[in-house]
C-alpha cells in the first residue's frame, strides 16, 4: 500500500457518531473537541417524530457499533482523560467509548502533526533497535532534523530518510539518506516505525500537502505500518537505480 492511499484507507474507515433530537445542539460542538483526532464524524439529525430523543449512534461504514443516551455519553467522556491529545488515554470503556478506542486518527493542524511525528520517533528511542522511515519531501528539510536522526541511528535503530536533492546531504551518522525525485516523495510527509520487534510499538505518521493544507493521519494499527514499511522498503531500498548515501 503505497503512501497515499494508505491516508484514503483510513479516511474511507472513519466512523460516523449521529446524535439525534438534541435538545441542547452544543452537545455536538463539546463531543466534536474531544473527538478531535479520532477519526471519526460527529453528525446531528432530526426525526420527523421527535424520538428517539437524546441518543447517540456510532456506527461505520458496514453496520452499528453502538447506541447509547447522549447524557450517558457526556458522563462518561467526562471521565476520560485524553493522551497528550493524540487520542484517548487507557482507561476501562463503556459500550460506545470501547469503539473509539481507536488505533487511527486524523488531523489538519500541522502543529498536532508534528507532535505526532516525534513520538513515532520517541517510540523508535525508546525500543533502541528496528527501522524508522522518514520522509521530509527535500533534503533541505533534513538539516534541522539531524541530530533526532544521526541519535537515532547510532543508538542502533536502522534509518532511513527520503527527499528530493535540493541540497548537501545533512550528517545522519549510520543513518542512509535516500534522494529520489518519486512523486509521493515530494508530496509526502511520513515517520514510519516497524516496532522494533514489538508489534504493540508499531506506529505511522503519514501526511499529505494539499490545496488548503496538510491533512494527515498517525495509526498504531500493526498491520498499516507493516504494508507501509514493505512498500518503502520494495519500492526505494531494493531498486537497482537506488541513490543511497550514508551519513558520516
Amino acid at each position: 500500500m503505497d503512501l497515499s492511499r494508505a491516508i484514503e484507507y483510513i479516511q474511507h474507515h472513519r466512523k460516523d457518531l449521529t446524535l439525534f433530537n438534541l435538545a441542547d445542539p452544543s452537545v455536538a460542538g463539546e463531543l466534536a473537541s474531544l473527538f478531535r483526532t479520532q477519526n471519526l464524524r460527529i453528525r446531528t439529525a432530526r426525526t420527523a417524530s421527535g424520538r428517539p430523543r437524546e441518543v447517540a449512534v456510532l456506527s461505520s461504514a458496514s453496520r452499528v457499533l453502538a447506541v447509547v443516551d447522549v447524557a450517558e455519553l457526556r458522563e462518561l467522556v467526562s471521565t476520560v482523560p485524553t493522551a497528550r491529545d493524540v487520542g484517548i488515554a487507557d482507561s476501562e470503556y463503556a459500550d460506545v467509548l470501547q469503539h473509539l478506542k481507536e488505533t487511527t486518527f486524523t488531523s489538519y493542524d500541522k502543529a498536532q502533526l508534528f507532535y505526532a511525528s516525534r513520538e513515532v520517533e520517541d517510540r523508535a528511542r525508546r525500543v533502541g533497535c528496528g527501522t524508522i522511515h522518514a520522509g521530509f519531501q527535500r533534503v533541505s528539510v533534513m538539516a534541522d532534523q539531524q541530530r533526532i536522526y544521526r541519535d537515532l541511528a547510532r543508538q542502533g535503530v536502522e534509518v532511513h530518510a527520503y527527499g528530493l536533492a535540493d541540497a548537501g546531504l545533512p550528517d545522519f551518522g549510520p543513518g542512509e539518506i535516500h534522494t529520489t525525485d518519486a512523486e509521493e516523495i515530494e508530496q509526502m510527509w511520513f515517520v514510519v516505525f516497524d516496532g522494533g520487534g514489538e508489534p504493540a510499538q508499531k506506529t505511522a505518521l503519514i501526511a499529505e500537502q494539499r490545496d488548503d493544507g496538510w491533512f494527515g493521519a498517525w495509526t498504531y494499527d500493526a498491520v498499516l505500518v507493516d504494508d507501509l514499511c514493505t512498500h518503502l522498503e520494495t519500492t526505494y531500498l531494493t531498486s537497482t537505480d537506488d541513490q543511497r548515501l550514508s551519513g558520516q
